[in-house]
Formats: C-alpha cells, structure tokens, sequence
C-alpha cells in the first residue's frame, strides 16, 4: 500500500525527478567526491552541463504539461524524450561497467531518471519505446567521449630533482595543448637550473580524448628510467611532437622503442598513479586549463595559468 501510494504521489509530481538529478550533478560537481575521475563529453559538450540542461528541459515541459498544457501529445513527446535518454544511459552504464569505475553521482542521478522513466513509460507503446531506446544507444554510442581514471592500490608517483627540497613545482599540462608544448623547451631549461634545489613534478592533465594514453606512455618509461629528469625531458619532448600529429599509442609506443627508449607497459600500475597523484592533485589545485604551474613554497601555494605566466613565475624563481 505505501509503495502504491509513493508511486501514486510521483505521478503527480514528476517535476521532482528531474530536480533531483539536476541537484545530483550539482553536489557531485561540488563536494569533490572520492570517486574515480570520470570525464566524457556528448556532441563536445562537457556531460555534466550535457546532464543538466537535458533534465533542465525535461522539469520545464513536465511543469508546463502539469500546469499549463495538459495535452495528451505533449506527455507523449516527453515520455519518447526519456526513452531515447535511457538509451543514453545504458551506454553509459556500459563505459563505467567496463573500466570497471563507477561515479556515484552519474549512478544516483541515473537512478532517479530511470524511475521517471518508468512512470512515464506507460504513455507509449512496447516497441515504440524499445525503437526509441535503440536510438538513444546509437546516438550516445557515436556521440560520447570518455575517459576515466579508476581507483587502484596505493602507488609511488613520479618526482624529480631534490626530495627534500623546500620548493615544490608542479607543472600541470596536455600533451595536445599548443602553447604547452610551445614552452616546452624554455621551461625544460629552467627547471635544470633548479632541479637542486627544487622538487619538481609533471601531472598531466586530460583535457584531450587522447591525452590518457600519452599520459600512460610517460609513466611506462618512468617505470624503467625512475626519477631521471634528463630522461623525463626527453620522453615528454617526443610526446609533446607526436601529440601535434595525433599519432595514436599504438605507433607512439613503437617510434619510442625505436628510438633506444625502454617502456615497461602496466596499465594498472599507471593508473593508479593517475588515481592517487594526479587526480588528487588536479583537485587540490583546482586546474582546468593548461599550461600551469603552482608553486608549494613556505606553506604558501601559488598558481600561474598560462604560458607567459608560467614562464614568468619560473624565471622570477630561478633569479631568487
């Protein structure tokens, strides 16, 4: 009887559903969640603001079907809006299923669209649903980018220069970003000068559909090479150069070897260095742009975006 009367009360108010979804992703945006880093985009729109304006759309037409327009058609078009948006969600269902990482604002607010699914379903045939579902699949299947960094077992991350140094640099950057790979060199040379006296680290951030798997390439050679930062300089010169002609990981890994430069391929390993350092400290630095650099100095963090701000922040250190 309760449950009857829950579902009985939803369908007087399915506007409610939608908001919670929207509420879903917002929270999730901001409490910066444990969760594995999932990112991933529909039609190159960012899915978070995908999601938002897709139920934003879906709370308007059931506010304006619950109060203005009680037409039978307009219920209809909106049921077959969220059959083809199941679809969508299947798929992605299917992409954390199979990295095996799973984000609990996606699932949460997953979970809630289906209900309104269900509520709505009625409204439409068996297999006009079934055929709008299919589509929803083939779109999202042809439309979504994603990439993810799952949760492993702790791991050690790549450093370089002096451990113990009171100076820390991070240097976030995308091997397919432009000017990160036009100050490549300059900064290269800037951080040998103060590689005594500094401990410097690279996270790179995935910005780019391909920038995980240039990302990983780096660490398979850190595996061999360790704490080398010649060999660092070297290895991320040749990515930064591959990057520009988008050649794929495959192609990149041998142009390497062919090169006299050691990999050792651990997928696992390196995304649990992906997991541990880079995402964490994507987060803590709040970086969505790259070039950047932050500066750890004294208890004091000071970031600098952009490749004449990085630069200058650079050679303003090396002069102190």
């Amino acid at each position: 009887m309760n449950a009857t009367r829950v579902v009985s009360g939803l369908q007087k108010r399915l506007w409610i559903l939608p908001v919670l979804c929207i509420l879903t992703i917002i929270i999730g945006q901001l409490c910066a969640a444990k969760c594995a880093y999932i990112q991933g985009d529909i039609l190159g729109i960012d899915l978070n603001i995908f999601g938002i304006l897709f139920y934003s759309l879906l709370l308007v037409s059931l506010l304006v079907y619950r109060n203005f327009y009680t037409k039978d058609w307009l219920i209809k078009v909106i049921a077959a809006v969220v059959a083809v948006g199941v679809g969508a969600e299947l798929i992605l269902i299917k992409f954390q299923v199979e990295n095996s990482v799973y984000c609990p604002k996606c699932l949460i607010s997953g979970f809630f669209f289906l209900v309104l699914f269900f509520l709505l379903a009625r409204h439409l045939g068996k297999w006009v649903i079934i055929l709008l579902i299919v589509a929803g699949l083939l779109f999202t299947s042809f439309t979504f980018n994603g990439s993810v960094i799952p949760s492993y077992a702790d791991e050690a991350y790549p450093q370089f220069g002096a451990d113990k140094a009171a100076i820390e640099l991070i240097v976030y950057s995308d091997y397919f970003c432009l000017y990160c790979r036009r100050i490549d060199q300059q900064t290269n040379i800037i951080l040998s000068k103060i590689k005594k006296r500094a401990r410097i680290l690279f996270v790179d951030v995935p910005l780019h559909p391909q920038s995980l798997d240039y990302s990983e390439i780096f660490l398979y050679t850190w595996f061999v090479s360790g704490n080398n930062l010649e060999n660092a300089f070297l290895v991320r010169e040749l990515l930064f150069d591959l990057a520009a002609k988008k050649t794929d990981q495959t192609r990149v890994i041998a142009l390497l070897k062919s090169k006299g430069i050691q990999l050792s391929i651990d997928r696992e390993r390196a995304r649990s260095i992906f997991r541990r350092f880079y995402n964490e400290s994507i987060k803590t630095d709040k970086v969505s742009a790259t070039p950047t650099v932050v500066i750890v100095r004294g208890g004091e963090r000071k970031k600098y975006v952009g490749a004449k701000a990085v630069l200058k922040a650079l050679e303003e250190l090396l002069s102190t």
